[in-house]
């Protein structure tokens, strides 16, 4: 009977710590397993979106840039060309109305000068004339005072008519050239932002 008691008692000793060791178990596995440290720091996640879109606006900007460069060394180039074919337009303007001045002057002049070869062509005819008919000393002496008063005189006559005409026409001086304009300096570009530190893991903190 007492070896019938103390298997008894082994059995329900056994049978407590078996349902013990159960219900511990079975409250480990009911019990809410612990929450895992979140790998993504808020902050930096912050700061590494604020980088996307700072990047993104900088390389936004960078094309920008160019473009208006662009644009700007376009209108530079079209505003200097325009002004030196202005200049030059000017210029072949004034070289045409003068040459429209000195055709019509030149043209005044022609008969004149005509008329004075004329009366210089007349007094050298006389005066060959004389001496070939009487070449005496008093004859000669005639002669040359005769065709030096004719030439004089038609001297003056053709200088009287030029003064008549006015001032001839005075070739105009080319005007100083064009200085082009410094050329357009490109613009800076702007500053690249500058990406986030990542924070180290605790894990990484434990394996240093």
């Amino acid at each position: 009977m007492k070896t019938k008691k103390m298997v008894t008692v082994a059995l329900m000793t056994s049978s407590l710590i078996l349902g013990s060791m159960t219900a511990s178990r079975a409250d480990e596995s009911q019990s809410p397993s612990p929450t895992p440290v979140a790998t993504a720091n808020p902050v930096y996640a912050a700061q590494l979106a604020a980088y996307k879109v700072a990047l993104t606006q900088y390389k936004v900007a960078l094309v920008v840039n160019d473009i208006n460069y662009r644009a700007t060394m376009d209108k530079y180039w079209s505003d200097w060309q325009a002004a030196v074919a202005k200049y030059e337009a000017a210029w072949q303007a004034t070289l045409a109305s003068f040459k429209t001045l000195k055709d019509a002057f030149d043209a005044k002049v022609l008969p004149i000068n005509a008329a004075h070869r004329t009366a210089i062509a007349a007094a050298d005819a006389t005066f060959l004339a004389a001496i070939a008919a009487n070449n005496s000393p008093a004859a000669l002496d005639a002669a040359l005072a005769a065709h030096q008063s004719a030439v004089q005189a038609a001297n003056a006559a053709h200088k009287a008519a030029i003064a008549a005409l006015g001032a001839a026409p005075v070739r105009p001086t080319k005007p100083a050239e064009l200085t082009r304009p410094p050329v357009p300096t490109k613009p800076a570009d702007p500053v690249k932002p500058v990406a986030p530190v990542k924070p180290e893991t605790q894990k990484n903190k434990k394996n240093k």
